[in-house]
């Protein structure tokens, strides 16, 4: 982007974000990142789930007049967000294994043009050469890493592809790097301005502490006492969606199940379904309002559902990240919602289980990542200063969990 383009990039962004989004304006902490991208900065952004990372980079793509590469770890993922851009009149394409030849040499003449486009792309795709050369014939504007945290082995999804991200980019004449995750510790952050070279990086670094969630943690002695709890909070949801996390498929076909007996609306999805049972799952989540649905944790990246009241768990995830993540997708809309864990005594033996099995230095990760989950679900003082720490920033005023209303109360 030439610097006339730069110095008026405010001014445009802002019209872009209303004519082509239909916003009228950003919401709080998207306008530097929109302005740092821009001027061609390296940055890293952390930010809480619901508070538009997509906005911050699709954006100043539309203000460049190359092509920008989006690298993420999900088909459905990359194909929700072309098809939403496609509705929108905005020129993007996935490159996936899926695509078709034809589609493949449509999309690798569109990114030799002049003119803005978002190119989405797996991390498995920058190894290969013909990649490489469509690429570099490009000219990207930019790469946005979107996950960023599945760079680290201390982040809690640690993607081996993307240690290519970094190489790929030099190979691809170095444009500037922009890295994007919800939840990331200040070690997972360190790892991926590491791991991905960034240059002298801004940085942005929202809370994770998200006032209109409240925090709650049960106790229940085995997964048949566990389920009424579990019916019971999806009753009392309010006029929202609810989202029922479960450690298994068989669970969450039976508890979708035994909702449907009881007169909700719910529905299973998990990784053992096929992709259109998959999509019709989800689209029907989405368009209804009140909407439940039973998943395992195949379910939820990219979900954009924005009046859901309850997201509760069956058993302990393994990462405190991984769960605010998860817990996170709950009123994305800033109304009251409610997270809850419902934790079982075979938590913590299935999770060592687990990690008995990785590579030594990923084992290492992964037991200081259990330990701050098994904090969590014993704390004894507050749920919303308990992740706060964890995430190393300074402890808020509780604004709701059952610890502090059991105090007050």
């Amino acid at each position: 982007m030439d610097e006339e383009s730069r110095d008026a990039s405010t001014p445009r962004a802002a019209a872009v974000l209303r004519e082509r989004f239909g916003h009228p304006s950003f919401r709080a902490g998207q306008a530097p990142i929109v302005a740092a991208m821009a001027a061609g900065r390296d940055l890293l952004a952390v930010l809480p789930t619901g508070a538009g990372k997509s906005v911050c980079y699709q954006v100043p793509a539309l203000l460049s007049s190359r092509a920008t590469l989006v690298v993420s770890p999900l088909i459905a993922l990359m194909e929700d967000q072309v098809a939403a851009l496609d509705a929108k009149g905005i020129p993007a394409a996935a490159f996936t294994s899926a695509t078709t030849p034809a589609l493949r040499r449509r999309v690798e003449r569109r990114i030799g043009e002049q003119g803005p486009f978002l190119l989405y792309a797996a991390p498995e795709r920058l190894v290969l050469d013909a990649f490489r050369r469509v690429a570099s014939r490009a000219r990207l504007e930019r790469i946005v890493v979107d996950e960023a945290h599945c760079i680290s082995e201390w982040g809690h999804d640690f993607r081996p592809s993307y240690r290519a991200i970094g190489e790929f980019a030099r190979a691809v004449g170095r444009p500037p790097i922009a890295a994007f995750t919800a939840t990331a510790t200040p070690a997972t952050r360190a790892d991926i301005v590491r791991q991905l070279e960034l240059r002298k990086p801004a940085r942005f670094i929202a809370g994770v502490d998200r006032p209109n969630l409240r925090w709650e943690v049960e106790r229940a002695f085995g997964t048949a006492k566990a389920l009424p709890r579990l019916g019971e909070a999806v009753r009392r949801r309010g006029s929202g969606a609810a989202l029922v996390y479960v450690p298994t498929r068989a669970l969450a076909a039976g508890l979708a199940a035994a909702l449907r007996r009881q007169g909700q609306p719910a529905i299973a999805y998990h990784a053992g379904l096929s992709a259109e049972r998959r999509t019709a799952a989800q689209e029907a989540f989405l368009a209804d309002p009140r909407g439940v649905v039973c998943a395992t944790c195949a379910f939820g990246m990219g979900i954009d559902h924005p009046r859901v009241r309850l997201v509760a768990h069956l058993g302990m995830p393994g990462a405190l990240e991984a769960y605010v993540q998860e817990a996170g997708r709950a009123g994305r809309d800033g109304e009251a919602s409610r997270c809850l864990l419902v934790r079982l005594p075979s938590d913590l033996g299935l999770h060592r289980g687990r990690i008995r099995d990785l590579p030594p230095r990923a084992r290492r990760a992964a037991r200081v990542r259990l330990r701050a989950m098994r904090d969590y679900v014993t704390e004894r003082r507050c749920r919303r200063r308990a992740i706060a720490a964890y995430f190393g920033e300074a402890p808020p005023r509780c604004a709701g969990c059952d610890l502090c209303d059991r105090r007050r109360g």
